[in-house]
This record gives C-alpha cells, structure tokens and sequence, in this order.
C-alpha cells in the first residue's frame, strides 16, 4: 500500500470529493459489523452524507462549556483520586500514576455520553475501549469481544431507531482514542515546558507536530483508470512550513470528511489538562512549603 507523507498532497486528497473510504460490509451480520456498516465513518456518497448530517445535529445540541464543565468536574475527581492513592502508598501492579492515567483516559467518552443521554456513562469507556481497537479494521480479538461491547453500547443509547443509535456510538468510539491521546500527549509537554506555558499552546503544538491519530485511509483514482488504497499521514512535514508559517495542522483531518467536532474535542480535552496541571501545580507548591520547613 503507498504511504502518502507531504501534507499539503495528504490535504489535497482529503479535500477530493472523489476520493473514498473503504466501505463496511452491508450484509455483514455480527453486532460489530452491522454497527461498522451503520456508521458514516465507512460509507460514501449520499449514504456518508446524510449519516454526517445527522451527526453534525446530533454535536450541535451540545454545549461546548457545559462539556468541559463537566471534563473538569471527573478530572478533579480523578487527580485527588490519584493523589490520596499516591500519599497512601498504594501498591498496585501498574502504580497510582498510572492509575490516574487510566482514569483520564475516561473522562471524554464519559463526559460525551451523559451529554448524549446515553445510560452508564462512566461504565461505558471500556466497553467503548473494546469496540475502538476493532473499529479500523473491522477485526476483534478476540472474535466476539467486540460484539458483546457494541450491543451494550447500542442499547445504552437509549435511541428508539437502530441507525440513530449506531451514529450515537460513533460518536463515542472516535472521540475515544484521539481525545485521550491528545490530553496525554499535552501533559507529557507540560511536563518538559513547565507552568508558563498555557494549555491551548500545548494542545496546538500535539495537533500540529505529533497528531493523536496519525493516519487514515482513502481509495483514490490511479493510472489507467484504476482505483488504488493510500495510507495518508496526518502528522508528515509540510513542504510550505517555515518559521512564519507553522506546518498545517490536520489532525482533525480536511474536506467533507473532516472531524465533526474539533470544537467539543479541545473543550473537553483543555478542561482535562487544565485541572490536572493545575493539580499538579498545587501539589507541587505544597511539596515546597513542606520542605522549606
């Protein structure tokens, strides 16, 4: 398969309302596969088009500060979590620090799903967790275990209609990963910047210089009149980036296909990182006096 790097050829084909996704098998009758072909993230054409338009209504009825309200609320939970699990001592086989990153890691596809008016939403992340390794590729491992995750979720969403409550779930398993790894990405900056430099630089230089999902997939038109599959990266050096104009940012992708909800992601993802480091900041401070004494 070609690997397409240069990012302003990865943004023209993006842009190309003649490339296309590879498609989900329709006829597929597994719970996973028919969510697969449910969604608008393997569909083309009219089909794509009136699946993203109902997703686009669906992320218009949330309230962007009332998600990251919300972000702030579990991620205070979880860094005093992770800071009485750190003064206790406590001796788990990953560590309280890890712990907290797990629990982080939670926080978007919770805070998504209450505001989505799903049931359970903080049971719902590992499940979601399930369904995102599988969701690429359409493959699970093992077999049925993205089966089980999916039917849970779907019945979950609380949507009378079976095509409502699969884009309800898509919605879930594509913030999942790229969410989590983007607040985790911005942290580990923190760390190596320091205070001074303020979370929305942070998130910016993660996005631009080292995207949470680094590729995807298009079918484009190829000699001859043939059709071919392209990886595309998302995170590849940018032929016109120089030090008046910093490289692209195409994390959230480009073109038609372009993520729905870049708005609600760096809400609740700046919310997250905001309220750990200032967590941190606090314990730090406090580490100091006690010294200093």
């Amino acid at each position: 398969m070609i690997e397409i790097t240069e990012r302003g050829e990865v943004e023209r084909i993006l842009a190309d309302p003649a490339s296309h996704v590879p498609t989900a098998d329709p006829a597929a009758t597994s719970s996973f596969a028919q969510f697969r072909a449910g969604a608008s993230r393997f569909a083309n054409g009219a089909t794509h088009d009136a699946r993203r338009a109902r997703l686009e209504e669906l992320l218009d009825g949330l309230d962007a500060h009332a998600l990251a309200s919300a972000a702030r609320e579990r991620a205070a939970v979880a860094t005093a979590m992770t800071a009485a699990a750190r003064d206790a001592e406590v001796d788990t086989a990953a560590g309280p620090r890890a712990a907290g990153a797990d629990r982080a890691r939670r926080i978007p596809v919770a805070v998504l799903a209450e505001a989505l008016g799903f049931a359970r939403p903080d049971a719902l992340p590992p499940l979601v967790a399930i369904v995102t390794a599988a969701y690429p590729s359409g493959e699970s491992e093992p077999p049925h275990g993205a089966d089980a995750a999916v039917t849970e979720l779907l019945e979950a969403s609380g949507a009378a209609d079976a095509s409502e409550r699969a884009l309800r779930v898509q919605l879930l398993v594509q913030a999942h990963a790229a969410t989590a790894t983007l607040v985790e990405r911005a942290l580990e900056l923190a760390e190596a910047h320091g205070a001074a430099t303020p979370t929305l630089a942070l998130l910016d230089a993660v996005l631009r210089d080292d995207s949470p999902v680094p590729v995807t997939r298009r079918i484009i038109a190829a000699p001859h009149g043939d059709h071919e599959l392209v990886t595309l990266r998302l995170d590849g050096p940018d032929r016109v980036a120089s030090t008046d104009r910093p490289a692209r940012i195409l994390a959230f992708g480009a073109g038609p296909r372009a993520c729905p909800a870049p708005h609600h992601a760096l809400a609740i993802a700046a919310a997250i990182v905001d309220t750990v480091r200032a967590g941190t900041n606090r314990r730090e401070e406090i580490t100091r006096h006690a010294v200093a004494r």
